[in-house]
């Protein structure tokens, strides 16, 4: 082998016999292994070093991949076509992971564009590439180490109609590196639809899992409920808050009401008229609506509030008003000797500077973003957005004597964020590509008798010793609503009140996962996505959305066919009656009985029972081995 030292890093290269040789400043030096495998200088000579071709470059990755795989596995690597979804912390782990593991036809998508924020984990983006498209970059980087693959990049949403069931067709395998619970189901019902395995992957913190799906053979992404968001009783929201997180979700709320679409299930609906009499006029003030809104919501409504006697005691006391002349008078900020270290993002801000930030974000919205108004929605990777939510959700705990948060933590908790750890990426990358190769041996096999396997990254409290746990693949769930029975039941609190274009949006958007879902009763169509709010085109399609169920004639216990044709999935839709159904839990006015949403904590019990027998028979086998062989000792592979 030869060590090439050029800026100051090494590479090795083969140069026949049995020796080593450095290269560095134009000096190769020959050495040799002695007796306790120190290398011994045995002659120098000058040379001039030449770069590698990327001929050369192909060659020797290609020669050292099939060295490992095999012929026959490296001619079936080099020809499968693949599809990435996502670019971000696995992504561009797994975009590298594959083109050195010789894949070469790999088209990837992502929606995202760099932020500086992704460069502590994103390892194939620098600062330069900041703004710039990731699956662009990321397919640009991951060239570099194979200039002969063939890398297509596509910069654009998953669930866009270009990347439908024929764009799935056309791939072996779709390998996910995805980030979001919406995303993950419209991939997975594609992938069903096309009848094209699966590798599902994701990480939180220091856990993470990798598992194939396969139509028929395995779970799908959906047979077992995840986790659903947490949702606040709306009196705690609207009336009582006790922590952060519930101010920043009135804070979001507040946000999708003053610039977002008109949304009756809106937690802050009540304020709608108050809110929305700006979006009106042709010209707005925006400071001055920004003052006029800050003395409506953290003054006059606080006012109100503090009048309801009967939610208030010694234990809870009123909240306290707040106008914005004393808000700016108000300039000290909370700090501690740790603060002197932190990033300004991570220190809380004054009550002014809240009542500050609060006036300029809506001003950026009626002056940088009138265009967008009535059509906007909180994201927090927006600047503007996430600012209004953070002194809007700030000035609300100055209200209830809450303690305020810095605007790195707001943030953190509005978007959900757990920080991502850069060494469980790779982990679940790595473990990506070798279920792929699984999955790759396993066509026209069932995928049961493979060696694919779903295997868990568990840290820092590991099963049985191992960070790396697998486990069996599972068999479908035959209740599962997409892949199995196909059907979901929903309890609504009143079909009088209850509007379809609500159903649709809150419940099968929502709550379901559907894209764009069309609904169906007695095979007359009810609700079409292209029409989704009310008038004089829907009207001429005999389409009412501001219908309720009961003027759609149904009652409890009809069915509904719901049709998603950009999934390329349905389901049958049993609607059921239920009065009492509690306004505080179910502020939509809706419960999903079946699929999605209820029986959640069944279904998680019956995943983690089943983890747990298999935990427990593999250690009663290995336990029954020991007792067999008490002197032999095996090696763990």
């Amino acid at each position: 082998m030869e060590r090439h030292v050029e800026n100051n890093r090494f590479r090795q290269e083969p140069v026949g016999g049995s020796g080593f040789c450095t290269r560095k400043a134009g000096e190769i030096g020959n050495f040799r292994q002695d007796s306790l495998g120190k290398l011994v200088a045995v002659g120098v000579k000058t040379l001039v070093l030449q770069a590698m071709t990327c001929a050369d470059v192909t060659a020797a990755g290609d020669a050292a991949v099939k060295a490992v795989v095999g012929e026959e596995r490296f001619a079936m690597i080099q020809s499968a076509k693949l599809l990435v979804v996502g670019a971000g912390g696995i992504g561009c782990e797994l975009l590298k992971n594959l083109v050195l593991s010789g894949f070469r036809e790999i088209e990837v998508v992502d929606l995202d564009t760099i932020d500086v924020s992704n460069l502590n984990r994103q390892f194939l983006f620098r600062r330069v590439h900041v703004d710039r498209p990731k699956s662009v970059v990321a397919a640009e980087a991951v060239k570099q180490f194979r200039p002969n693959a063939n890398i297509i990049s596509h910069h654009g949403n998953v669930k866009d109609p270009q990347f439908g069931l024929e764009f799935i067709g056309k791939f072996d395998v779709v390998v996910n590196a995805l980030d979001n619970l919406e995303a993950r189901r419209h991939v997975n019902r594609l992938c069903l639809a096309a009848e094209k395995p699966l590798l599902e992957a994701g990480s939180t913190g220091h856990l993470g899992q990798v598992t194939v799906i396969r139509k028929g053979e395995t779970e799908c992404f959906e047979c077992q409920a995840k986790p659903s968001q947490k949702v606040y009783p709306y009196c705690t929201i609207r009336s009582t808050p006790e922590k952060p997180v519930h101010c920043l979700t009135w804070a979001k709320n507040l946000f999708d009401l003053c610039f977002g679409p008109e949304d009756e299930s809106n937690l802050l609906a009540d304020l709608a008229a108050e809110m929305r009499k700006f979006q009106a006029q042709e010209s707005v003030d925006g400071e001055d609506a920004g003052r006029r809104i800050f003395a409506h919501l953290f003054e006059e409504d606080i006012k109100k509030q503090a009048q309801l006697e009967d939610l208030w005691s010694d234990q809870r006391p009123p909240p306290g008003p707040l106008c914005y002349e004393d808000a700016l008078k108000n300039t000290e900020r909370p700090s501690t000797d740790a603060d002197k270290d932190k990033l300004e993002t991570q220190k809380v801000p004054s009550v002014a500077g809240d009542a500050q930030g609060f006036v300029a974000a809506v001003a950026k919205m009626y002056g940088e973003r009138r265009e967008l108004i009535g059509q906007s929605s909180f994201s927090k990777d927006d600047p503007v957005a996430m600012d209004f939510v953070h002194c809007a959700a700030n000035l609300r705990m100055q209200n209830y004597r809450i303690g305020r948060l810095s605007r790195w933590d707001a943030q953190s908790i509005a978007g959900s964020i757990i920080p991502a750890v850069a060494s469980t990426n790779a982990i679940v990358a790595g473990l990506e590509v070798v279920q792929l190769l699984h999955v790759l041996q396993s066509v026209g096999k069932n995928m049961k008798d493979s060696k694919a396997r779903t295997v868990w990254v568990r840290f820092p409290e590991p099963s049985r010793k191992k960070i790396l746990q697998p486990s069996s693949l599972h068999t479908p769930n035959p209740d599962c609503f997409v892949c199995g029975s196909r059907t979901a039941r929903v309890a609504l609190r009143s079909l009088e009140e209850c509007k379809i274009m609500a159903l649709a949006k809150g419940c099968i958007q929502g709550q379901l996962g559907a894209h764009k879902p069309a609904l169906y009763a007695n095979g007359s169509c009810i609700f079409d996505p292209e029409y989704p709010e009310p008038g004089e085109e829907a009207e001429e399609e005999g389409l009412h959305p501001e219908w309720s169920l009961s003027q759609w004639g149904l009652t409890s216990g009809s069915l509904l066919q719901v049709e998603d044709e950009g999934q390329g999935w349905s389901i049958n839709l049993v609607i059921r009656e239920e009065p009492d159904l509690d306004e505080q839990l179910y502020p939509g006015g809706f419960k999903v009985e079946a699929g999605a949403g209820a029986g959640e904590e069944a279904a998680k019990d019956m995943a983690e029972k089943k983890r747990k027998a298999e935990a427990d028979a593999a250690e009663a086998t290995a336990a029954k081995k020991a007792q067999l062989d008490a002197n032999t000792v095996a090696l763990d592979d």
